[in-house]
């Protein structure tokens, strides 16, 4: 971790000990490699360093760095990270362990040897402190923490994940790590608690594979349980790109992978993010798609789910049915009843509930009524027949076999006296059912 503290130092440093180089004086086959690699890159600025040439430049709307050698190889890039791009597993560490400090500074750094990291300066406000304090933080390229650089004062800093070590990994596991992942770069180990009451821990390996971040988890005993492989969207099975383009056009796409599992109960991953106006953090989104490339579930805001009608977990007919018939949903939560589909939303201020067949046949709407504008034929039987009780619940359903029919409950007014709750039925004509 040495080099990396080392490197950053240098690029830092490179304002006070670098010589302004014209384009003129950048050798072709700099030129040439750079202008392949950066594509378009703007506001590009020439300097000599010892005897490598480094470019600032703008590139896909990023401060970037690159450095290549006089015979036009590449040595390294170091790009700002969009703090919306945050890689998932440095993210996940920041929020857990310095969520109260501000970054100021993250970068991507690429390089030829492949010992790729990330970067994150971080400020801390302390009160009677005029100045803030900086933490510098080193992850690895798999996102796993590797140095903390703390300010004076925080010397005994803990930091997790470096000083609070995990126990060493089983040979067993290791072995059959090996097997299943030959030729793997960049491993690094950790282990989380197994829910079962048999076994104390799994393992989790971290590391480059086939040029793709990669994570496998291990029992103890070298079983492997699932693998989680990182794909750029584009490389994403054809129906979970197809469910994507028709639904999160304008969504920010974070990250996405393929997991496989010893169980068979394979599938997609997929995380976006969606902005508005004057927002400072990005609506987060979670899908889940089943390894044939079906939506399975969606995890999303709680914020939007008052405005967003996924019917991700039922057939597009009985979605598509139950749109057209209670277009201004809102709140919608599907489960199922029986055999059939059942979706309880709010429409028109009411809490409703809708029942649909696989088919798409409409059964019956249950609207919750107002306890205190009962239907006028059922609340006279109330007052004249149940004057001890009051009403605490009350629907009206609404048939498609035109069984139409109201349902109360009933609490007693008086305690430990007679029935304490009671159930009726009355029909559509407000008349009591006695067959209850």
């Amino acid at each position: 971790m040495k080099s990396i503290a080392f490197i950053l130092t240098f690029v830092i440093s490179l304002s006070l000990f670098s010589q302004k180089t014209l384009d003129s004086e950048v050798p072709e086959v700099v030129q040439k490699n750079f202008n392949k690699k950066f594509p378009r890159a703007e506001n590009v600025s020439w300097d000599k360093v010892d005897n490598n040439y480094k470019v600032d430049c703008f590139y896909k709307d990023l401060i970037t760095y690159a450095e290549f050698k006089p015979d036009g190889e590449w040595v390294q890039t170091i790009s700002e990270i969009d703090y919306g791009e945050m890689y998932p597993p440095v993210e996940k560490y920041i929020d857990a362990n310095f969520h109260k400090d501000k970054i100021v500074i993250a970068e991507k750094v690429t390089r030829a040897d492949r010992k790729d990291y990330y970067y994150i300066q971080l400020e801390r406000k302390e009160k009677g402190k005029k100045e803030p304090f900086v933490f510098e933080l080193f992850f690895d390229k798999t996102g796993q923490i590797e140095q903390v650089k703390a300010p004076e004062g925080f010397e005994d800093l803990t930091v997790v994940g470096i000083d609070d070590h995990n126990s060493e990994t089983p040979v067993a596991v290791i072995d059959s790590w090996q097997k299943r992942f030959p030729k793997a770069e960049g491993i690094e180990w950790s282990s989380v608690v197994n829910p079962s009451d048999t076994i104390d821990f799994n393992y989790i390996a971290s590391f480059y594979y086939r040029e793709r971040p990669t994570i496998a988890e291990f029992l103890p005993n070298g079983k492997w349980v699932e693998t989680r492989v990182a794909y750029d969207v584009r490389d994403l099975y054809a129906p979970v790109i197809k469910y994507l383009a028709e639904n999160h056009t304008h969504d920010k796409f974070i990250m996405a992978e393929k997991v496989t599992r010893a169980d068979r109960k394979d599938y997609y991953y997929v995380n976006v993010e969606q902005f508005e106006k004057g927002m400072e953090k990005p609506y987060k989104f979670e899908l889940f798609f089943s390894k044939s490339g079906q939506i399975q579930k969606v995890i999303r805001p709680e914020e939007l789910k008052s405005q967003y009608l996924l019917t991700v977990d039922i057939p597009k007919n009985v979605g598509k049915k139950f749109n057209s018939r209670f277009a201004s949903a809102k709140d919608v939560k599907w489960g199922t009843n029986e055999g059939n589909w059942e979706a309880q939303f709010i429409y028109r201020e009411q809490n409703t509930t809708a029942e649909f067949s696989d088919s798409a046949q409409w059964i019956q709407t249950i609207v919750e009524m107002d306890v205190k504008n009962i239907y006028a034929p059922v609340q006279r039987t109330l007052d004249n027949d149940y004057p001890d009780y009051k009403v605490a619940y009350g629907e009206k359903a609404t048939r498609k076999d035109r069984k139409d029919y109201y349902y109360v409950e009933l609490v007693n007014k008086k305690k430990n006296s007679g029935n304490q709750k009671m159930g009726l039925f009355f029909d559509k004509t407000g008349r009591l059912k006695e067959d209850q």
